[in-house]
């Protein structure tokens, strides 16, 4: 593939599933750190639509963390392969999507000790059980492989490994009930570059 450059914080968020699907793929690409402690109406405005991630590709920028992801993911062979992987890997993004986006922002954003600790506790009793046994049923269909659609990694696997580890910092043991999903951490922790990857990666908490 052409040059890539990935542009995001210096935290995991809505970027970080990029950086493992590009990673486990073998792809090269300029990782570019947005300093947040600059971001404001003059960084937005170097963006397409005043937020990140974003990518510069064959001298375009692009926005949408999961349009991003949906094109590499087609470009380096994490779709599945047939059309119903896809529907499946578009299922399972979209779905962890409903949780990333307003709760897990809604989380980390929360300065109020107060507010905070009551995001925390609808997350580990209410929302982190509905949403990891949805994700439970959908890896169970797909016959228990630790995968979301056929049997190897595709970008729906990244995308729900990703928010797992946000969930596992707020509650170490909301996975307990769950062995498929346990498996699919599994999955995405063999692979030898994202492996690598995870132990140099700097700490978030989300």
């Amino acid at each position: 593939m052409d040059n890539i450059k990935l542009y995001y914080f210096d935290l995991r968020g809505k970027g970080e599933f990029i950086r493992l699907l590009l990673r486990a793929a073998g792809q090269k690409f300029d990782d570019v750190i947005v300093p947040r402690s600059s971001w404001g109406p003059e960084g937005k405005a170097e963006t397409p639509y005043g937020q990140v991630p974003y990518i510069v590709y064959k001298g375009r920028k692009y926005g949408q963390s999961v349009a991003i992801g949906q094109f590499f993911a087609r470009k380096l062979g994490f779709y599945g392969k047939t059309d119903e992987d896809a529907l499946k890997v578009d299922e399972a993004v979209l779905l962890c999507e409903d949780l990333r986006t307003p709760h897990l922002r809604d989380w980390f954003i929360s300065k109020d000790p107060v507010k905070k600790a009551e995001l925390s506790h609808k997350l580990r009793d209410e929302l982190f059980p509905r949403y990891f046994g949805y994700f439970e049923e959908l890896l169970v269909d797909n016959g228990a492989t630790g995968f979301f659609a056929g049997n190897s990694l595709t970008l729906a696997d990244f995308v729900i490994y990703d928010v797992l580890d946000t969930a596992l910092g707020i509650d170490p043991e909301c996975l307990g009930p769950f062995p498929s999903l346990r498996k699919l951490r599994s999955n995405v922790e063999a692979v030898p570059a994202i492996r690598d990857y995870l132990a140099q990666r700097p700490k978030s908490v989300i």
